[in-house]
């Protein structure tokens, strides 16, 4: 019984630690392009970095409320 809880706990271990591997060669970096308009911009979302405007109360692209 002992050595199915140790197998089952070290199974799980190694699951966890292959899982929280990431290769960079895979990931692209990400760049943030803003567009270059007229209209008076204030910070980007934070969540997913969308132009925002003063009088924005949720974000007009992911819809997360701001406040």
């Amino acid at each position: 019984m002992l050595e199915m809880a140790l197998a089952a706990l070290l199974v799980s271990v190694a699951i966890f630690a292959i899982g929280g591997r990431t290769n960079p060669a895979s990931q692209s970096p990400s760049t943030m392009m803003l567009s270059q308009t007229d209209d008076v911009s204030d910070l980007p979302c934070p969540w997913c970095q969308a132009q925002t405007t003063e009088a924005d109360v949720h974000c007009p692209s992911c819809g997360q409320r701001f406040g």
